[in-house]
């Protein structure tokens, strides 16, 4: 009942949206496809020139220069389109790789240098990989509450945020060294799309059954913010993410949403699209967003 409740309070406030974002455009871009395998966008780079692609069943990774229209694959591999990060000078690329061995699923983090080509492994393959985070040009990896950082280039940079993990559909933060359990909605709560506001201060995350939701890094203050599906931050005080109508199996219609934390709503994108999984960056101005069958749009935002 209580998601019933969140799903029409959301669909009151759209009909009484306000302008939360200034969108001048939304246009669908034209990147590789194939018939074999369904698109996804999964990272934009700070500086906008570039996004970065993988499929639907997150194989291998994609570099599409928003510029002059080329791609570049950059790994093949299976497991690679969940988690990925860009470093603030857009020059590393950082993600999770998932695989299985003897039926049971493990994740390694590796890197990729776009000026040289050169890869590395940051975290061999391991049961026990906790979250990925980046701030500059350093990756911070949590296993088993354990921090460890390494710099992809230049001098390692001190993690100014707290570090927002997730293990298990549990939440962890880990602050000055130390690790413990988040859980603003109760312990036995499944959570999912799960990320810090820029500013290091606020968590955003999907309760499973419930819908979004925002609290404080000490998981007080917790804010509903209706039945919104794969949210991301925007900024400091806006989230988007979908608005869908879905059976068990199919996106039957879906809205890419903007909404502030106050409650202001506005809808983004068409009825004539299904719009789903945004990829923000404020910074660059823009929000990709994938269709089901795998065609690649962008708001671009003033």
């Amino acid at each position: 009942m209580r998601k019933t409740i969140m799903m029409l309070s959301l669909a009151g406030a759209l009909a009484l949206q306000a302008q939360v974002l200034n969108v001048t455009s939304v246009q669908r871009l034209d990147v590789p496809s194939d018939e074999n395998k369904v698109a996804q966008a999964v990272a934009i780079s700070p500086q906008g020139d570039y996004l970065l692609l993988s499929t639907d069943t997150k194989q291998g990774l994609v570099k599409w220069d928003f510029a002059t229209s080329r791609s570049q694959v950059l790994t093949d591999d299976a497991g690679t389109g969940s988690d990925v990060f860009v470093s603030e000078d857009g020059k590393q690329v950082v993600y999770g790789q998932v695989s299985f061995s003897n039926k049971r699923r493990q994740e390694a983090v590796k890197s990729i240098d776009l000026s040289t080509g050169k890869k590395q492994t940051i975290v061999k393959p391991t049961r026990d990989l906790q979250g990925i985070a980046v701030e500059k040009s350093t990756v911070a990896t949590i296993t088993r509450g354990q921090l460890k950082t390494k710099a992809l280039s230049g001098k390692e940079t001190e993690m100014s945020r707290p570090l927002l993990t997730k293990h298990h559909l549990k939440l962890f933060i880990t602050r000055n060294g130390m690790t413990t359990q988040l859980a603003p909605n109760g312990v036995d709560e499944r959570y999912i799309w799960a990320s810090l506001s820029p500013d290091g201060n606020k968590v955003l995350y999907y309760v499973s059954g419930h819908g979004t939701f925002v609290c404080d890094v000490d998981g007080s203050n917790v804010i509903a913010m209706g039945n919104l599906t794969a949210p991301k931050w925007w900024d400091n005080n806006t989230i988007v993410g979908m608005d869908e109508l879905a059976n068990e199996y199919t996106v039957l219609a879906s809205s890419i949403v903007a909404r502030t934390l106050d409650g202001q709503v506005q809808k983004l994108t068409s009825d004539d699209v299904i719009a789903t999984y945004p990829i923000p960056s404020a910074q660059a101005g823009k929000i990709a967003f994938s269709t089901p069958d795998g065609k690649i749009y962008l708001i671009t935002v003033d």
